[in-house]
């Protein structure tokens, strides 16, 4: 099962790649809107089509090795940024669309928060675990203490991860609220590319009404992520977060 996970994973990305790549260069309003860079784009896509490549067809244990050990620090280096740049990173990432078929919404947030914890972090710490056996395994019987310390870190950062969706989902379902996100959803579509501009760098609030329950509402004001935030009267919340990158200057 891991070894036809592999290549497919990196397969979906290289598609990504592709994808973003075509719509660059054929469609101006995608190009003006996401603003990426080719060079970039171009890099991505090697990258995929060599970890493609390295895990399906060339059999070099060492290169797969490296590959798999990058792969989970660079999991490593987003999940430990996830929060503050996550969704600007998922907006500009030429493997954007990889996202886009766990990003089901606010509503089924759990979904994209499984792909990231769970798919590249818990996943990716398994895959360069099992590759690179050969070289810790024999720690275990030439020295003992440390192999088996060794073998403890993945198999803990394994367990964080897991342990790290669980809260989330937990958190999730405590402090979620429907109403909040679809009042932050309108907000978010009456926002105009002249107020971003206008108001760029600061943090509004005001409140709205809708019936008898009174929403209070945050803005993020940042055309690169535009954050929405909208609080009701029991405390729950639902937040909207956008990139906006068309009303740049």
């Amino acid at each position: 099962m891991i070894r036809i996970r592999r290549p497919f994973a990196a397969a979906v990305c290289l598609a990504s790649a592709l994808a973003v790549l075509g719509s660059t260069l054929a469609d101006s309003g995608y190009r003006a809107h996401y603003q990426d860079a080719v060079w970039l784009v171009l890099a991505y896509a090697a990258f995929y089509a060599w970890v493609l490549y390295t895990f399906a067809w060339s059999g070099r244990i060492r290169v797969a090795q490296a590959l798999a050990v990058a792969k989970a620090l660079g999991a490593y280096a987003f999940l430990a940024t996830f929060h503050p740049i996550g969704p600007l990173w998922i907006a500009r990432t030429p493997g954007r669309y990889v996202y886009q078929l766990f990003d089901w919404g606010s509503e089924a947030s759990l979904v994209l928060i499984a792909y990231v914890y769970l798919a590249r972090g818990a996943w990716n710490t398994v895959n360069a675990f099992v590759l690179t056996r050969d070289l810790w395994f024999p720690l275990r019987q030439s020295r003992p203490l440390f192999g088996r310390i060794v073998t403890y870190v993945p198999v803990a950062l394994t367990v964080l991860f897991v342990w790290m969706f669980l809260r989330l989902a937990r958190m999730t379902a405590e402090e979620f609220s429907p109403e909040a996100h679809e009042i932050a959803n309108l907000v978010a579509g009456d926002i105009q590319c002249e107020e971003i501009r206008a108001k760029a760098g600061t943090t509004t609030t005001d409140v709205r009404q809708r019936g008898d329950r009174r929403y209070n509402v945050m803005i993020g004001w940042d055309c690169r992520d535009l954050r929405i935030v909208v609080s009701d009267p029991d405390g729950k919340a639902g937040v909207v977060r956008t990139p906006r990158p068309e009303c740049c200057s």
